[in-house]
């Protein structure tokens, strides 16, 4: 696992807020978190008796999503609902994208870690809330883009669609500035700038060591490049390069 000062700030937050209910019995709840951030909590947490942490991203396969962090003595069935899933009608005609629905709730000067998923399909758009927001999104977020639009509460589950791109891509080895360099279609320097600027993460952490050895099934996140999950190596050619086939979310 890549260990970075990112990582260290997280184990210590939640160290600090295991012990919050360990010592006053009372549940703490979290903003969204990323799968890799949901496993080290769930790790850290079966370290320590008399807690458990329930997940819950208002999404059918969630991949972001929020903590509750409370006692034994207490029931999941007690607890008020902490996600809120809102479904974005526009007004009039118009069309929506995933990058069009995020510009505009970041438009709104909140944290993102307050929002989780966003799904665009055939059946609209959606993203997933802190409840604790739902009056501040209702009153603010009036347009996506250039259409007007209004916020309807999801009462039925919502499937988080996932659309994914299959891309075939060659590279010479499995380190982590060759496998940018083919996904940007670029440079190896422009490669390099991109992991020094910090826009890479690999398994949702950013990695900045171009050495670093990339495995199938890691994730790579590019700003303003895309995501891509390293799928399989198709075939090795003749003069010993790899051929990756990658999923690229759209």
């Amino acid at each position: 696992m890549v260990v970075n000062g990112e990582t260290k700030a997280f184990t210590k937050r939640i160290k600090d807020v295991l012990a919050i209910v360990l010592h006053t019995g009372r549940m703490k709840r979290l903003d969204f978190l990323n799968l890799h951030e949901q496993q080290t909590l769930q790790a850290m947490a079966q370290k320590v008796d008399d807690i458990q942490v329930l997940f819950e991203g208002g999404f059918t396969a969630a991949e972001r999503r929020r903590a509750l962090i409370f006692p034994t003595f207490m029931t999941a069935a007690s607890m008020d609902a902490v996600v809120t899933v809102f479904g974005i009608e526009v007004i009039g005609t118009g069309e929506l994208t995933h990058s069009q629905v995020l510009g505009a709730l970041m438009g709104l000067a909140i944290d993102r870690s307050v929002i989780g998923d966003i799904t665009v399909d055939e059946k609209g758009a959606f993203f997933a809330a802190c409840s604790e927001f739902d009056d501040f999104f209702q009153t603010h977020l009036t347009k996506v883009g250039r259409c007007d639009i209004r916020l309807i509460r999801q009462i039925e589950p919502v499937l988080r669609a996932v659309q994914v791109e299959t891309l075939e891509i060659i590279v010479s080895s499995m380190r982590l500035d060759v496998i940018v360099k083919a996904l940007i279609q670029g440079s190896r320097g422009k490669a390099e700038v991109y992991l020094d600027a910090g826009f890479v993460r690999l398994n949702h952490l950013v990695d900045k060591k171009p050495s670093r050895l990339c495995q199938v099934g890691d994730l790579l996140s590019i700003r303003k490049q895309g995501r891509f999950k390293l799928n399989e190596i198709k075939k090795t050619t003749k003069s010993g390069k790899f051929v990756l086939v990658v999923n690229k979310s759209v």
